[in-house]
């Protein structure tokens, strides 16, 4: 078995996984077992995967007749089954330079102490219904617990690559989790670190339909999106899942961090400018400025549905 576990989840993929897998065997580090489980595809996803694991011996169906509905569910379940030092989320419709894995591997591998640790780096934007390949999939870069409680998500989890450690506590999972690199994010910035490699590495396929929603390259366009009437600084499911992360690990936290999460459940009962101005003395950020957060606090409700 390899150095590194790639764990690919499929749904309904088969138009664009040969893209995607080609990718992976065209990577410069070639120590890897890919893992692919499939969460209930109609289409010719099946078909795809076991052709390519008939000519590749990296590849691994993982057909177990399990169904989740779910790809934080599916995700995690891969991550279950991975025992390689290393493990690598894999997303069935991007494509992935050739040298992203190596890469990963260097950054990780040198800074691997024993401790939870995870590296993730940047994609471009890819539209093909545009013929677009621009901007940054990720503007939002955390480096405390803190700075990822009001992002709405954790970073791209397709760009994550986590030791054993890591994965040994976010397999000891809360009761509820809204996505798996929500997960990674706060168990990293929680119990050990995260590690940036500022390079985009792949392409982030945006289409209509995509399981993660639209995307934006750009934070001109993230602004737009930013001002939208009607949603909430939080939305509800991600809200819930930090309340979930702090009850399940609140023994395992520090007293510091215990007190965060206590900060952050104080801004449910103030009004909007109360809270904005809370802002600013807690510390809280977006986008690494206090400034984001203050004007996103002072225009919207703290909770809200994801729009």
């Amino acid at each position: 078995m390899g150095k590194i576990d790639l764990l690919l989840a499929t749904y309904n993929g088969a138009r664009y996984l040969p893209a995607q897998i080609r990718s992976l065997q065209n990577q410069t580090y070639e120590d890897w077992t890919l893992y692919v489980h499939d969460d209930g595809s109609t289409d010719a996803t099946l078909d795809v995967v076991r052709r390519f694991a008939a000519a590749d011996a990296r590849i691994c169906l993982v057909d177990d007749g399990r169904r989740f509905g779910s790809p934080a569910d599916n995700f995690l379940h891969l991550l279950s089954l991975s025992t390689a030092p290393y493990a690598v989320f894999c997303d069935q419709d991007d494509i992935w330079l050739e040298n992203k894995l190596e890469r990963l591997y260097d950054t990780i591998s040198r800074a691997d102490d024993g401790r939870p640790l995870a590296a993730y780096c940047n994609a471009y934007v890819y539209n093909p219904t545009a013929g677009t390949i621009d901007g940054y999939a990720t503007l939002c870069h955390p480096r405390t617990l803190g700075d990822a409680f009001f992002m709405n998500g954790g970073v791209q989890g397709c760009s994550i690559i986590l030791n054993a450690a890591l994965r040994a506590i976010c397999l000891d999972r809360p009761p509820y989790v809204v996505m798996h690199d929500h997960l990674v994010t706060l168990a990293a910035l929680a119990f050990g670190r995260l590690l940036y490699v500022d390079e985009r590495l792949m392409l982030y396929r945006r289409y209509p339909g995509a399981v993660t929603g639209e995307t934006y390259g750009t934070f001109r366009q993230r602004l737009g999106v930013f001002f939208r009437r009607g949603k909430g600084v939080l939305f509800e499911h991600h809200y819930a899942a930090l309340r979930s992360f702090h009850d399940h690990y609140r023994n395992r936290l520090s007293p510091k961090q215990n007190r965060l999460f206590e900060r952050l459940y104080r801004y449910e009962h103030r009004s909007r400018p109360a809270n904005a101005l809370a802002i600013l003395r807690d510390g809280f950020r977006l986008y690494g400025k206090r400034r984001v957060l203050f004007l996103k606090m002072l225009l919207r409700p703290l909770v809200g549905k994801d729009l």
